[in-house]
């Protein structure tokens, strides 16, 4: 770490304390991706909006994502609370800023310059969240403030940071993977909660799905209640056309594996996943099979026509 006017952060006995806290932390890097995920989610409020991305948040809704951030890392690494009007933590006696950015860099107010920040970015396009550590001297911060008296981190301070991950993997929400085509169809004007359901699940296939992005899809509470069996529901529905809708139970993970649907890893709970099957023929060769409704049944190619499927093997609970 390169040294301005006299000073490293490696020399600096608090800022060292804070990151080594942060680094002791069972899986620090996954609470803090957790941390991030939740905090986006809960502002962009699918069930209720139905929005997903950043872009379409107002510039009110952009700036608390950053009180959000700052008091889900809070709950999430039991943080205790900073003074009333001081800074947000107090972390082994020593007072901590957080500050969020979906930008390249961090706005510091008046109170919090001269003191520890934790520096927390994101980005969803670049699939990618940095978090770290900086000693804001007045040398490390433009000379210019805003009209709120904030100042920016100058490309010196950010020399000087002290990362805790830099560049680490962000999964974006699975709807910002779609292509826009499929985005326009899913949410086609004066369409069913149920409908985008349906139609989402149909479009997405050989994805693992949670239950946030259901909720976002319906725009209602409980977007799983509407993958179960009945008249209009996505169970019943899709399976007239070969399309099953596997959770995390291990009867239906049986299934999935012995088809090897290709996946990253097998569903938890809270997932679903959807996929096509056709039934087994000789020209299927050597494809993996799985007997459900006492026949065989191939994992479908777009070159298989679409057929009624079977039913998965029941379970106790239904997602």
């Amino acid at each position: 770490m390169s040294e301005a006017a006299g000073y490293s952060s490696l020399s600096d006995r608090a800022l060292q304390d804070v990151a080594k806290w942060f680094l002791n932390q069972k899986g620090f890097e996954g609470k803090f991706q957790d941390a991030i995920r939740t905090s986006l989610d809960e502002v962009f409020d699918g069930k209720r909006t139905g929005r997903y991305r950043i872009d379409d948040l107002t510039k009110t809704e952009k700036t608390y994502i950053g009180t959000k951030i700052e008091i889900v890392i809070q709950d999430t690494f039991s943080i205790q609370g900073g003074q009333p009007k001081k800074l947000d933590y107090l972390i082994l006696g020593h007072e901590v800023d957080c500050k969020f950015t979906i930008g390249t860099t961090w706005e510091i107010p008046r109170e919090a310059v001269g003191k520890i920040c934790l520096l927390v970015r994101v980005s969803e396009e670049k699939e990618s969240f940095s978090v770290g550590l900086l000693r804001t001297r007045t040398e490390f911060l433009t000379g210019a403030s805003n009209s709120d008296g904030k100042k920016k981190v100058s490309a010196a301070g950010k020399r000087h940071i002290q990362w805790i991950s830099n560049g680490a993997h962000f999964p974006k929400t699975l709807l910002l993977t779609l292509p826009e085509d499929k985005i326009k169809h899913i949410f086609k004007e004066n369409s069913s909660g149920q409908d985008r359901i349906n139609t989402f699940l149909e479009l997405a296939q050989g994805v693992l799905i949670d239950g946030e992005t259901l909720d976002t899809v319906s725009q209602q509470r409980d977007g799983m209640a509407r993958l179960r069996e009945g008249e209009g529901r996505a169970r019943t529905v899709l399976r007239d056309q070969g399309i099953l809708i596997a959770g995390h139970w291990q009867k239906h993970k049986g299934v999935l594996q012995q088809l090897e649907v290709p996946l990253p890893r097998m569903p938890r709970r809270g997932e679903i996943v959807s996929f096509r099957v056709v039934k087994a023929q000789p020209e299927h060769g050597e494809r993996p099979r799985a007997t459900l409704d006492k026949e065989a049944w191939v994992l479908a190619t777009p070159d298989d026509l679409k057929e009624p499927g079977p039913r998965l093997p029941s379970v106790k609970k239904k997602p």
